[in-house]
């Protein structure tokens, strides 16, 4: 909740949005005063569950949460006559960086609110810091705000936190669309200046939700002749309750007076969220305008305070200004409280931040925080892998929004190579919630929203690949998308956009403004490494070119490259090593994801550096097969020369009648019996079976007086081991002559 006096934000603007505006009517319904409220203490230190326990039910736990609503306002002095209203935007697929604002006006850019208290007039006309909170059933939605209209009101913020409006504003809804009247509770009695920024946690043990809020606290409850000079400070205050209509009495849960050399600073814009072993806060501190993170171990110590005791007369300021310890209480702080447990921009000097907003990504271990930069056009984000970092180890994702005309050259983004992604148009103070696919598609057909377009990555047959996955071939992108308000159209055109492996966003010159047919397919300009695509494209039933939209990015891994098999043979010692070389480029590459051999057709095996080859009598062949993790395969082969039989063959000559006479003589040095038959130029002739240290000679008659250099082909069966095994060598033999 702002009340700086910095100038304005800027308007920033978007490109994704549109939906048919049902703004339902608003009636106060009847107040629910302090004294009508519940007896139970708020802060009667009820029995606290373990830390099972989270900000919804098994019930609520069990859904699947595909997709994200965002909810928001669109600033005071800075949104004009509507801003200080309830938006909402739908997340763009499951991308939480990635959204498209809703309710538009048919046929146009502009956008409306989906709740609103100005027409008819309720409480102070204004609605701002919702927050979403699901049932602990799951099957309901409260969306709290604060009852608040700065535009044109012509108070100071002082006023607004002395003489302001002490309800919270509930509505409750089945499905996010249909939403209740406007429920005005007044949770503060008078001595309080002011409601903000009231949120929601649901304590499963006690099924009753704990709600909290900023407030002003005065001495005296008259607030006619309050002193709109001498505020107080705000102080987080909670309640509880198990319906969002009577409320417990509300005490102070952070006391802490932050003025320094001005009134009116203290804390303000707590939210809060559960991992498995932990329940995290973040509240501003308005000294220093920064916002801080605690956690607590257990649920035992949810309503632990933080602060001096709170009692009437409530002290308006005091001195010296409470000091921030790492450790107050319960609540610790992740980092220092004065210099690393705090979020902020990078290159920033000053600032307001505020608003925070919290939340886990639906598809892996990463948190977002949105803080609201109430001196700059609304929100920036960060994200970590772990809620345990020190604010200023979060990675600073920036401040995305894009004017609603031209091209997406002219848009802001993370950084020059990073997808485009875009916040809602300039969104202020809100909350995300992860909602089911069935949610988010009642969202998105009931309001007028954009053509929800998609873009996958596909090989060349069609085959989907999944996020982040290796290819072995240059892919392309599957164009499909869902029309909610059946306006029968396809998107106007697509370009598309690009990064390879780190480097700088490519920006298509070329667009496609025909043929536009689902599931069709856009070529992509792969490199080998990392590759990132995404589509950009217009809505025609949005104004034309009005407003610009980017389907969620999708990112690919190329490796063309084989595996490399090196394979060694010495002695009895076979070697084999299997490698996946980097690309020429110098890129990534994909990694072996295997490598196998087997020896002749035996069972494959996994590959070793070194290993044993057994004596064998045949040859053997060694086949290796490898594969990279983007499904290229190398196969090579070696043959291992077996031992044979130890059998001598000598071929020699001699004269008989100046012909020359061939003489072959086997000789079995083998322990078993070998059965030999020799094949000359001249004749085969079957030996019997030859004895261990016995020989056979065979005489062939060339019936020529000299001979030309030749070969003797010796085939050899034996039976060893009880296996039968036959041998085939040849003898290479030199020319002779008898004349």
């Amino acid at each position: 909740m702002a009340h700086s006096t910095a100038s304005p934000p800027t308007r920033a603007r978007k490109t994704t949005r549109r939906a048919k505006a049902r703004l339902l009517a608003a009636g106060i319904v009847g107040a629910v005063t302090v004294g009508m409220m519940a007896a139970t203490p708020a802060m009667a230190e009820p029995e606290q569950p373990d830390l099972q326990a989270t900000t919804t039910s098994a019930a609520a736990a069990e859904k699947t949460y595909e997709r994200y609503v965002f909810a928001s306002f669109h600033g005071g002095d800075d949104g004009g006559r509507n801003g200080e209203q309830i938006w909402l935007s739908a997340s763009k697929g499951n991308d939480p960086l990635n959204w498209y604002e809703l309710n538009y006006d048919e046929g146009t850019s502009v956008s409306q609110p989906i709740l609103q208290t100005v027409n008819p007039p309720q409480g102070q006309q204004g609605l701002r810091d919702p927050s979403l909170i699901r049932s602990a059933d799951g099957e309901k939605f409260f969306l709290l705000a604060t009852d608040l209209k700065t535009y044109q009101d012509g108070q100071s913020w002082s006023y607004r936190q002395s003489k302001g409006s002490r309800n919270l504003v509930v509505y409750e809804s089945d499905d996010l669309v249909n939403w209740s009247e406007p429920r005005f509770v007044k949770v503060e009695d008078d001595h309080a200046g002011n409601v903000w920024a009231p949120e929601a946690f649901y304590d499963a043990k006690n099924e009753q939700y704990i709600v909290f809020w900023a407030s002003n606290l005065y001495p005296d409850a008259n607030i006619d002749t309050r002193n709109t000079s001498q505020i107080s400070y705000n102080r987080i205050r909670v309640a509880t309750t198990k319906d969002f209509v009577t409320f417990s009495q509300p005490t102070t849960w952070i006391n802490l007076d932050r003025s320094t050399g001005r009134q009116g600073w203290g804390m303000i814009d707590s939210t809060m969220i559960a991992t498995d072993d932990r329940v995290y806060r973040l509240t501003k501190d308005e000294n220093g305008f920064r916002v801080l993170l605690q956690y607590i171990d257990s649920l035992d110590d949810l309503y632990d305070t933080w602060g001096p005791q709170d009692t009437q007369p409530y002290a308006v300021n005091k001195n010296p200004i409470t000091p921030l310890t790492e450790s107050p209480n319960a609540w610790t702080m992740v980092g220092n409280p004065n210099g690393s447990s705090k979020w902020q921009i990078p290159g920033l000097t000053g600032g307001n931040l505020e608003g925070p907003l919290v939340f886990k990504d639906n598809a892996e271990d990463m948190w977002y925080v949105f803080i609201d930069y109430a001196s700059g056009g609304g929100y920036v984000a960060w994200r970590s892998d772990s809620m345990d970092k020190a604010p200023n180890e979060w990675e600073y994702l920036g401040q995305s929004w894009c004017n609603t005309t031209g091209l997406s050259s002219t848009c802001n983004a993370r950084s020059e190579t990073s997808p485009y992604w875009s916040l809602p148009v300039s969104p202020r103070h809100g909350s995300v919630l992860p909602v089911t696919l069935e949610e988010w598609e009642t969202i998105m057909s009931h309001y007028n929203s954009p053509v929800h377009v998609e873009a996958s990555v596909v090989t060349a047959d069609g085959s989907p690949v999944e996020d982040g996955a290796w290819v072995n071939e240059v892919p392309k992108l599957e164009v499909d998308w869902t029309d909610f308000n059946d306006t029968g159209i396809s998107p106007t055109w697509l370009r598309l956009v690009e990064g390879h492996n780190g480097g700088a966003r490519v920006v298509s010159n070329e667009t496609i403004s025909s043929g536009i047919t689902q599931g069709m397919t856009v070529p992509v300009n792969a490199v080998e490494g990392t590759n990132w695509a995404q589509l950009e494209y217009r809505d025609a039933s949005l104004g034309g070119d009005a407003v610009m939209l980017w389907t969620e990015d999708v990112s690919y891994k190329l490796d063309t490259t084989r595996p490399r098999i090196d394979i060694t043979v010495d002695g009895g010692n076979l070697g084999i090593e299997a490698s996946d070389p980097a690309p020429a480029n110098g890129a990534e590459n994909s990694g072996l994801a295997s490598c196998e051999f087997r020896i002749d057709d035996g069972e494959w095996a996994d590959c070793a550096p070194a290993s044993e080859l057994a004596p064998a009598i045949l040859d053997r062949t060694v086949s290796v097969r490898a594969t990279d993790n983007a499904g290229n395969e190398s196969t090579a082969t070696s043959i291992v020369e077996g031992t044979g039989f130890d059998v001598t063959v000598d071929v020699t000559t001699r004269c008989v009648g100046a012909k020359v006479m061939q003489v072959v003589t086997v000789g079995n040095d083998e322990n078993v019996p070998v059965s030999a038959t020799v094949t000359s130029p001249y004749g085969s002739k079957p030996a019997p079976m030859i004895a261990s240290g016995k020989s056979r000679t065979h005489v062939f008659n060339t019936r020529a007086e000299a001979m030309p250099a030749g070969v003797v082909v010796v085939s050899m069966t034996a039976t060893v081991d009880g296996e039968e095994y036959t041998v085939e060598e040849s003898v290479e033999y030199a020319a002779a002559s008898c004349r």
